[in-house]
């Protein structure tokens, strides 16, 4: 029976897989990447050997997730804490020596190699490993501190492992300056160092100095988006599946009480949830939303984001995810924004936006209210002349069956001048320069002609005869 706490923590760590604050449950495809990078730290951690690599692969592949598993593992090895979640205004030290260190840079925040620098002093001062943080001294003399504190060093000395998130923009500071010497202190087997470049560039080797690319290791991993669909289901089935670990409770008094194996109830939720996740992938319709991501992309994140609207919806009357849901979240995931834009139009309106849409089939790019006023007139001749108009669609289109189009003209202006004003996303001026009366100014639509097309199917008291008019090809 699922409770609102076990339906609250399993939305909790699902949301917390899908926004990658936490790990998945199991690497899929990445296995051979993730044995090299770990015993590339492990062995600077156990045998002092200094090193080097870049990891390199497209967004959303799992490069950083691959860096983070490696050190969640080497953390639990050597019974290293994990300080993730650090107060920065609490700069005590713990007494207790550890194994090895961690230095998180950022090329989007350290712009520059000063900011770096002083980032790099800070965080070697909050490990009590050095107190250069507490200077203020410039670029220029704290980096000679920095090389004497680390050349000065042995292989017995504490590891630092050096994580570069970003790193083609740390490849764009003035003389790479950082990198050279990050580089030359891993090769010259003095403090045990290793340098781990993550970055979504593929050609970032190419962007180092000859002196600086002569003192990297040239080792690189590259990751891929997964090229197999099953692989694909795993990665996506494994955001979803609950494990044990996830339903933990956090009393008071700061210790753990495991919900899952321990409590009968908790375990049945979580083996009745992962039963129903088994089910919607098989489901026809989810898997055809599923193929469809894959088809396209092959993003693991472009199927995270279809599913943050179902899992935020999970509450104690609908514990499990529904096919349904995804369903509607892959139709909001593919709405067109201009479209929207013409969401409530009035039929006028569309008869215009479909008179447009004629002119555009017949290659006339640039068009003015006279032109798209001549073309709905003909549409309306002809309708009369069919006597399907004369009464229904008279009043719909605001258009008498006796030829009143003085008043139809001078309302349909006023639409299509609101529709400029308005809607600048949708008719822009081909001349920016051009000046005269509004009618006679020739304009540009920003919409193709199958997106008015859809505007019509979605209206929804288009006559038969506009629709009609609008699926047929000029």
């Amino acid at each position: 029976m699922a409770t609102e706490e076990f339906v609250s923590m399993a939305k909790t760590a699902i949301s917390a897989r899908l926004a990658e604050r936490t790990l998945p449950v199991a690497l899929v495809g990445l296995e051979e990447q993730y044995k090299k990078v770990l015993g590339l730290m492990r062995r600077t951690i156990e045998t002092g050997e200094s090193n080097s690599c870049l990891i390199l692969g497209p967004r959303g592949t799992g490069k950083t997730m691959l860096v983070r598993r490696a050190l969640q593992d080497l953390e639990k090895q050597f019974s290293i804490p994990n300080n993730d979640d650090y107060d920065e205004g609490d700069m005590e030290v713990d007494d207790e020596r550890k194994d090895f260190m961690v230095i998180h840079l950022n090329g989007l925040v350290q712009t520059d190699d000063r900011m770096a620098l002083k980032e790099i002093m800070r965080q070697l001062s909050r490990e009590g490993e050095s107190e250069l943080g507490e200077s203020n001294t410039s670029f220029s003399d704290s980096l000679p501190s920095l090389l004497t504190f680390l050349k000065a060093g042995t292989k017995a000395q504490y590891p630092i492992i050096f994580i570069l998130d970003e790193f083609d923009l740390f490849a764009q500071h003035t003389k790479q300056s950082l990198l050279y010497n990050l580089f030359d202190v891993a090769q010259s087997a003095e403090w045990p160092i290793a340098v781990i470049g993550v970055t979504c560039r593929m050609d970032a080797l190419e962007l180092l100095e000859k002196r600086v690319k002569s003192r990297f290791s040239h080792r690189h991993y590259y990751t891929f988006p997964p090229s197999d669909y099953h692989d694909y289901i795993d990665i996506c089935k494994n955001a979803l599946l609950l494990m044990p670990a996830d339903m933990e409770i956090q009393p008071d008094d700061d210790e753990v009480m495991l919900v899952g194996p321990s409590n009968r109830a908790a375990q049945l939720f979580i083996n009745e949830f992962n039963e129903r996740v088994k089910i919607l992938f098989e489901d026809g319709g989810f898997s055809k939303v599923v193929q469809r991501i894959f088809d396209l992309m092959k993003d693991v994140r472009a199927f995270y984001r279809l599913c943050f609207g179902p899992v935020a919806e999970l509450s104690k009357d609908s514990p499990y995810l529904q096919a349904s849901q995804f369903y509607e979240s892959g139709l909001q995931q593919r709405v067109d924004n201009k479209t929207e834009l013409l969401k409530g139009t009035s039929l006028l309106e569309l008869s215009l936006l479909i008179a447009i849409k004629h002119l555009v089939e017949r290659e006339t790019i640039t068009f003015n209210f006279e032109m798209v006023y001549d073309e709905y007139k003909e549409f309306m001749d002809m309708a009369v002349v069919r006597g399907t108009s004369t009464s229904s669609s008279s009043g719909s289109l605001g258009v008498g069956s006796g030829g009143s189009f003085a008043s139809s003209d001078g309302v349909s202006l006023r639409l299509y001048k609101k529709a400029v004003a308005l809607k600048a996303e949708l008719l822009r001026p081909a001349d920016s320069s051009s000046k005269g009366p509004k009618e006679y100014r020739m304009m540009r639509v920003m919409l193709d002609a199958s997106q008015i097309s859809d505007v019509v199917l979605k209206h929804r008291d288009c006559p038969t005869i506009v629709a009609r008019w609008a699926a047929r090809r000029a």
